[in-house]
């Protein structure tokens, strides 16, 4: 079996590696093949030489900068990669604070143009594994959900699906609240990556939602943080974390103002995991700090159980295709899976809360302005894309705030 890794050069890639390594005697990996870009050698080749390190010899690793060598034969390809590398998500955070919106890096204006930069990428490279593979594409490249959107339903790229590690950390965090195994779980969760909602918990055939609920509002920051209890009591939903910036849109605001962008604290982690990398025989504890927790747990087990077919659930990024009933068929949504025939199939939920459904349905048809921005390479409904967002800029700035995102992407980012 061969998987091939675009983004290799990430900083991420031992803890892939990791769980590569834990799974590879199950599935029988031969190679790996880690594919980057010129203008990332120098740290491309700290990190091949650190994984290789890790390795030692349990398959072939192997790297290159050509994509056709990293797909070719590939059974499985995992994008990691980051469109325009950390200076562009610092753009990305930075540029929306001097209009007073939000800058993150998934999320509203931040979101929108890592989107916009990402598309022409992803493009070339659904279209090089397809030609040259039959692989399945499991893609960690954000904003993940909006990607996975753009190649399901524009591209018409089926071999791929959006992954995320924060569903595994809340089953993590549940599992250890309900004192059962993460396999006993099965959560009634739905909604869009980065912008999800939680509603049931079961154990296998108990609903135990009102016991956890209650757990989880004594100690919020198990799962969401800053979260008021009576916000939660009054959505009678449990939010994913990210739902912070839209719903306590002032208090992040000032919080970034204040503490500064996260992609300046990655930034520093990043210099200090390189120097380590270039001397550690093993995972260091830093990497812990470049956040994505069990990043490889979730890569490496969705990878397993698609080449055993076993039937086990994951919550991916995949068309909904009635998983969730009041939502249309073809969104893409974040949604518990059967993991089947080197497919994914939904599992039926029945309806979603009301207000899931308003602001899911709000975000798509932001999501899918912002494609078609793309394709159709259109500023005009860039402005529309940003005007709807409710994240976004009023009309004012918006103008203003989308040429100084073109200015500072220019060669990623083509709108006329």
């Amino acid at each position: 079996m061969k998987i091939a890794i675009v983004g290799g050069g990430s900083t991420y890639t031992p803890e892939l590696i990791k769980g590569l390594l834990e799974i590879s005697e199950q599935i029988g990996i031969d190679v790996v093949t880690m594919l980057d870009v010129k203008e990332a050698e120098e740290k491309f080749n700290i990190v091949f030489d650190f994984a290789k390190r890790l390795v030692k010899g349990t398959f072939k690793l192997e790297k290159t900068f050509d994509s056709i060598k990293a797909f070719e034969g590939a059974d499985y390809v995992v994008f990691q990669f980051r469109p325009g590398m950390l200076s562009g998500r610092i753009k990305d955070e930075e540029i929306p604070l001097k209009y007073d919106v939000l800058g993150q890096e998934t999320t509203g204006i931040g979101g929108f143009s890592a989107a916009l930069r990402a598309f022409p990428i992803v493009e070339k490279y659904v279209e090089l594994v397809d030609k040259y593979s039959k692989a399945v594409v499991v893609n960690f490249t954000n904003p993940s959900g909006h990607i996975t959107e753009f190649v399901l339903n524009y591209l018409k790229f089926d071999r791929f699906i959006g992954l995320c590690n924060i569903p595994i950390n809340l089953l993590k965090s549940l599992s250890q609240i309900v004192g059962c195994e993460i396999s006993d779980l099965f959560l009634k969760y739905y909604g869009l990556n980065h912008l999800t909602f939680l509603e049931k918990i079961y154990v296998k055939n108990t609903d135990v939602t009102e016991k956890v609920f209650q757990a989880l509002k004594l100690n919020l920051a198990n799962v969401s943080g800053d979260f008021p209890i009576e916000l939660v009591e009054s959505l009678d939903l449990y939010p994913s974390p990210y739902l912070k910036y839209y719903l306590m849109k002032k208090e992040m605001l000032e919080k970034l103002k204040k503490e500064g962008t996260r992609s300046r604290k990655v930034e520093k982690i990043e210099k200090d995991l390189i120097e380590i990398y270039k001397v550690s025989d093993s995972i260091p504890s830093e990497l812990s700090l470049r956040g994505g927790s069990m990043y490889s747990t979730a890569a490496a087990h969705l990878i397993r159980d698609l080449a055993k077919g076993d039937g086990a659930v994951h919550i991916v990024n995949t068309k909904n295709n009635g998983a969730v009933s009041n939502l249309p068929n073809n969104y893409v949504l974040e949604i518990p899976c059967y993991v089947k025939a080197n497919r994914v199939f939904p599992v039926s939920m029945g309806e979603a809360d009301q207000f899931a459904v308003g602001l899911i349905s709000l975000i798509k048809m932001y999501e899918r302005l912002t494609v078609e921005a793309y394709l159709k390479r259109s500023k005009k409904i860039a402005l529309k894309a940003m005007l709807l967002h409710p994240l976004g800029p009023d009309w004012k700035d918006a103008p203003n705030l989308l040429e100084e995102i073109l200015n500072a992407n220019m060669g990623f980012i083509e709108l006329n």
